[in-house]
């Protein structure tokens, strides 16, 4: 499945709104320390302490906040909807600079500055399989590993906290079950639901613009899109797309059952003979490779050496060079 291009922007800009971040480190950010936050405080990181280098990476959501008995904490997130490998060295490259840029926030005699929490917002469908540090990555001796770990990057997996107890009225939640909705009829009961309590405002625009912009296309590649300037004059798109989306997600997988369902016939076939004519063992080794054969002409083809082939070794000869040929199922 090919990512839309703007899949991460898109995902960027809901994350880029203060009640977002701030639901999402109440709920999903664990350690007793999150309830020192002070969440009215939260907001993007001052420009003035960003370095060149940090300008220059595009899409990086840097938050700072303060805690409630003095100090701070800088938020560092990246969207990812794919797997990237080079994960914990961006990380640490991130921090890195953030730190370079805070240094002249240092304060009393120790020379203390920001804590700094970087965290990966995966959206992806396939499993996340990049180390959350260097340290993973790291070969002998092992005793550097401590000089080249890098910070530990928090992972928050949209896939993993939807299977979660996700809290009501919270806008972290409600991006991860939109993103995480299996059917079109899911999608937009989820969109519907967060738009019911969150009202007609800039961010629930920016919502109906992700689903369509980029969830939809994901899901349905064929339908037209136009730009979305009104709320409710998008949730009526939306809807008639959604439509469109699960009648041809029924008819595709109606005609893909008859498919299987005639060459799993022919395969019964075919071993029912066998085991008339050869007996049982001949069934037994006849089995697995009717089950990598996928095209209806050869399966009925195998029914008709059944009646012609004088011993089972002639038919189990015959079956394997179909199977080994082009004939033969996708996949293991």
């Amino acid at each position: 499945m090919t990512v839309p291009e703007g899949h991460d922007r898109a995902a960027k800009r809901i994350l880029g709104d203060a009640r977002v971040m701030a639901d999402a480190l109440r709920v999903f950010v664990p350690g007793g320390w999150i309830a020192d936050i002070d969440l009215d405080t939260l907001r993007p990181l001052p420009a003035e302490h960003v370095n060149a280098e940090l300008r220059r990476r595009r899409g990086d959501l840097l938050w700072t906040t303060e805690l409630e008995g003095g100090g701070a904490v800088v938020i560092a997130v990246e969207a990812q909807s794919t797997p990237d490998p080079r994960m914990p060295a961006r990380m640490m490259t991130l921090t890195g600079l953030v730190c370079e840029g805070l240094a002249a926030e240092a304060r009393g005699a120790d020379g203390r500055m920001p804590a700094v929490l970087p965290i990966v917002l995966y959206t992806g469908l396939r499993r996340w399989t990049p180390a959350l540090d260097l340290a993973e990555r790291v070969g002998p001796p092992a005793e550097l590993s401590a000089y080249v770990a890098g910070p530990r990057y928090l992972l928050l997996d949209v896939r993993a906290m939807a299977k979660q107890d996700l809290p009501e009225r919270n806008l972290m939640s409600a991006f991860v079950r939109i993103e995480a909705a299996g059917s079109p009829e899911a999608l937009l009961e989820a969109l519907r639901g967060t738009l019911a309590w969150l009202g007609d405002d800039e961010l629930g625009l920016a919502f109906v613009r992700w689903v369509s912009d980029v969830l939809m296309p994901l899901r349905f590649p064929e339908a037209d899109r136009e730009p979305i300037e009104d709320l409710k004059e998008g949730m009526t798109m939306l809807a008639e797309r959604a439509k469109q989306w699960t009648e041809q997600w029924f008819a595709e997988g109606r005609e893909t059952g008859l498919r299987e369902g005639l060459e799993q016939g022919q395969r019964d076939m075919a071993v029912r003979l066998a085991r008339l004519k050869f007996g049982g063992a001949a069934t037994e080794r006849l089995s697995p490779l009717l089950d990598r054969i996928a095209d209806p002409a050869a399966l009925a083809e195998v029914g008709d050496w059944v009646i012609q082939c004088s011993d089972a070794a002639e038919l189990l000869a015959r079956t394997e060079n179909a199977a080994s040929s082009g004939n033969r199922r996708n996949g293991p």
